[in-house]
């Protein structure tokens, strides 16, 4: 899996509120967003970039995007998911924000996704993109 080093990779919301608040029960998050992100090229799609302003506040923003600053590439996604592609999603199984994103990923052609979310696993086990957990990524590029 060496292609995670080479391939745009996606970081679920979960990853920067949970490694920006140093949350004790994700410490991969916090490793992988300010330790190894230079190894990674980053695909952040609309819908995770409004989840992070729902979510986050100014401040954090900001701490976003200097973490940011250190990844090989970031590409910005701002268009938005194409509705009948969210719906055939959400007829999978995936919830409404999971089904955006999901969508998102399958037009990007993006094949990782980062994220600490169980429902991802359990609503989309067809997904063409594979769901890693922030330590699993972090021993990867060790």
């Amino acid at each position: 899996m060496d292609s995670i080093r080479h391939e745009a990779v996606a970081l679920d919301t979960n990853v920067f509120i949970f490694a920006l608040r140093k949350d004790a029960a994700y410490p991969a998050c916090e490793t992988l967003l300010f330790d190894k992100l230079s190894e990674l090229q980053v695909y952040i799609p609309l819908q995770i970039f409004v989840e992070l302003q729902r979510n986050l506040t100014d401040g954090e923003m900001r701490g976003i995007l200097r973490a940011l600053l250190r990844a090989k590439t970031v590409t910005w996604d701002y268009v938005s998911a194409p509705v009948d592609l969210i719906a055939q999603w959400e007829r999978q199984g995936a919830k409404k924000g999971d089904a955006v994103i999901a969508a998102h990923l399958e037009v990007a052609k993006i094949r990782y996704l980062v994220s600490e979310n169980r429902h991802f696993l359990a609503e989309l086990p067809a997904s063409p993109f594979q769901v890693l957990r922030s330590e699993t990524v972090t021993q990867l590029l060790k």
